[in-house]
C-alpha cells in the first residue's frame, strides 16, 4: 500500500473516531435532561383566585416522585405573614403529591420540593389568592311570622263588653218600671180610702140632724 493511501485511511479513522465521540458525548448529555421531571399542573393553578373553600394543594408531575424520601417531599403553603398553613404529612398518589390546607381569605406562597426517580431534586414555587363570597345572611326577625295568641285583641273584649251593658240598661228599666207600679198602687189605694170616707160622712150626716 502506497504513503498515499495509508494517510487517507488514517485521516479517515481519525473522522469516525471524532464523530462517534462527539455522538456519545450528546447522549450523555440530553440522558439527564430527559430524566428530570417537571411539574405539569397544581391545583389551584397559578395566579389563579379561588372563590370555593378547599382543603387540599395538589401539585403533578411527568412522573411520579422518588418514594422512600419522606424527607425529601416537601409542600409548605404560607400565607402573607409566612406561616404555613398546610398540615399532616405530604400524600402521594400517582404522578401527583398534596398536603391538607386550612385557608382563609388572602394570598398565599406555595413553596414544593418534587424528588424525581432518578434522586435528583427539583424546587419550586407559586402563588394563590383566596377570595369565597360573604355567607348568606338569613331571614330578618321582622319577616318571622307571629305566632298565634290566645289572648282576646281589643277588639274581641269590646265584643265582649257590648252585651254585658245591655241588662244594665235593662235592669235600670225595670227598675222605673217597677217603681212607677208601686206609686200607681199607692194612688189607687190613697183614692179608695177617701172614696170610703165620703161614703161614711155621707151616712153620718143625717143622724145628726
Amino acid at each position: 500500500m502506497s504513503s498515499t493511501a495509508i494517510r487517507r485511511s488514517a485521516r479517515m479513522s481519525l473522522v469516525a473516531i471524532v464523530v462517534a465521540l462527539t455522538g456519545l458525548a450528546g447522549l450523555a448529555s440530553a440522558a439527564p435532561a430527559q430524566a428530570h421531571s417537571a411539574l405539569v399542573s397544581s391545583d389551584p393553578t397559578d395566579g389563579q383566585t379561588i372563590t370555593t373553600p378547599i382543603d387540599r394543594v395538589g401539585l403533578t408531575f411527568s412522573e411520579a416522585p422518588l418514594t422512600g424520601l419522606d424527607a425529601g417531599l416537601r409542600i409548605e403553603v404560607r400565607d402573607a405573614a409566612g406561616t404555613d398553613r398546610a398540615s399532616g404529612d405530604v400524600t402521594v398518589d400517582g404522578t401527583t403529591m398534596s398536603r391538607t390546607v386550612d385557608l382563609a381569605d388572602g394570598a398565599y406562597t406555595v413553596l414544593w420540593r418534587y424528588v424525581s426517580p432518578d434522586g435528583h431534586p427539583v424546587t419550586g414555587e407559586l402563588g394563590f389568592t383566596v377570595a369565597l363570597p360573604a355567607p348568606t345572611q338569613g331571614p330578618s326577625a321582622s319577616a318571622t311570622p307571629t305566632a298565634p295568641s290566645d289572648e282576646p285583641t281589643e277588639t274581641s273584649a269590646t265584643v265582649e263588653l257590648t252585651p254585658s251593658a245591655t241588662p244594665a240598661a235593662s235592669d235600670a228599666g225595670s227598675g222605673a218600671g217597677g217603681a212607677a207600679l208601686w206609686l200607681g198602687a199607692g194612688a189607687v189605694l190613697v183614692a179608695g180610702l177617701v172614696a170610703v170616707l165620703a161614703v161614711a160622712r155621707r151616712r153620718r150626716a143625717p143622724t145628726e140632724d
